[in-house]
């Protein structure tokens, strides 16, 4: 029969153990001396894992064991080790601390090595897609003219709006503007917008946000479920900028 401590797995953790390490030590402390076979009866586990928790149980000094053939005896230590164990595992995580701070000023340069470094964020769903839509008042607020560029699909429309029903009423009440450009039919102003239509025939599979220095690109699976992709890159979104632009007054 197991004897059981309530020890909290995040707190053994922190020590180095499993739950496993701690049933057999519990089981030898309980037994004082004894060999595998019993250890492992009193622990409840077969014969190969409480071996492997002695083996861990050993290392850090809360087992010790002698050879007295045909067996080997495995004896506990005293449980006030468990102090010294949780002591070195602190002292041993300063130092860490210590190491990453004299070195971390060494990662930042690294970091900062890259010429070009994009930063692309997946998301998924109408959280997800709200999240982005979010990015787009937020960003486009901040922006000298408050506005943002879209590219409007007929097909997503209406998937869109259900992931934020007040998308159109926060951008109006926030004094962001915005130009679109509609593929396929539909679409309608709502104030503080203008919309230009590329085809009201033909549609797009995916709605493209161009605003700040962020694109993000938005399009749904054949079930209907969302997902996205922003790229938050000055180039990038300046390439997309420049080509809306050209579009914009040639319709």
């Amino acid at each position: 029969m197991k004897t059981t401590i309530n020890l909290k797995p995040q707190t053994l953790e922190l020590l180095g153990l499993k739950t496993k390490d701690l049933d057999v030590y519990l089981a030898v402390l309980k037994l004082g001396t004894a060999p595998l076979r019993r250890v492992a009866e009193v622990a409840g586990y077969n014969r190969g894992t409480s071996y492997d928790a002695l083996k861990r149980l050993i290392e850090v000094g809360l087992i010790s064991y002698v050879d007295a053939k045909p067996h080997r005896y495995f004896t506990a230590e005293d449980p006030q080790k468990l102090r010294g164990l949780a002591t070195r595992r602190e002292v041993a995580i300063q130092e860490a601390r210590l190491q990453l701070d004299s070195l971390l000023p060494d990662f930042q340069a690294l970091a900062g090595s890259a010429t070009y470094r994009p930063a692309v964020r997946y998301y998924e769903g109408k959280d997800g897609i709200k999240d982005i839509l979010k990015d787009v008042l937020k960003t486009s607020e901040k922006t000298k003219n408050k506005t943002y560029r879209i590219y409007s699909s007929a097909k997503l429309r209406e998937l869109i709006a259900a992931a934020w029903p007040n998308f159109t009423k926060t951008r109006v009440e926030l004094s962001v503007r915005v130009k679109a450009i509609s593929i396929g039919p539909g679409g309608e102003t709502a104030g503080l917008d203008e919309r230009k239509w590329l085809s009201k025939e033909k549609s797009s599979s995916a709605y493209i946000f161009i605003y700040g220095q962020k694109t993000a690109y938005v399009s749904a699976d054949e079930y209907g479920r969302l997902f996205g992709a922003l790229i938050d890159d000055e180039n990038i979104t300046s390439s997309q900028s420049l080509i809306f632009d050209v579009l914009w007054r040639a319709l």
